[in-house]
């Protein structure tokens, strides 16, 4: 069951180690994870497993606009539903929190993130060049994705 996260350490090391694991180099810093749970506007959700994240998802609400910033799942949990589960969850909270729609940027090359959010209802709105620093994919471009709510 997918549930929010409050700001206690545990959890944001946990998330931590979770970014490196599936990000590598392009992961958040525990810092980075520090900052965003102090914004009163990002919230995380997660699925446990056994006591253990093993998937996340960090979502920033901006006046009717929900924005989802990083979603992680474990690899040994992948192909399970968490991911799909967490999408949900983070779509029916900001439809609640009074957002008429949320928006994503993917890696144009990242095809099993783009079938996740396809298959979650998002459309492709646009292509942003170089919209990464570093990419663990051949493009450093990304497809903006918006879904209305």
């Amino acid at each position: 069951m997918v549930e929010r996260l409050k700001y206690v350490m545990p959890d944001v090391i946990a998330i931590s180690q979770m970014e490196k694991v599936c990000f590598g180099k392009e992961a958040w810093s525990l810092n980075n994870i520090r900052a965003e749970f102090c914004h009163d506007f990002s919230y995380f959700f997660a699925e446990r497993r056994e006591g253990s994240i093993v998937g996340y998802v960090c979502v920033r609400l901006m006046y009717e606009e929900a924005q989802v910033c990083n979603l992680a799942v474990l690899p040994e949990y992948r192909r399970q539903g968490i991911a799909t589960a967490l999408v949900s969850r983070v779509l029916e909270f900001s439809k609640q929190q009074g957002c008429e729609r949320c928006e994503l940027e993917v890696n144009v090359c990242n095809e099993g993130a783009l079938a996740l959010y396809e298959k979650c209802g998002f459309e492709r709105a646009g292509i942003r060049k170089n919209f990464y620093r570093k990419s663990r994919y051949d493009s450093r471009d990304a497809y903006t994705l918006v879904k209305q709510l």
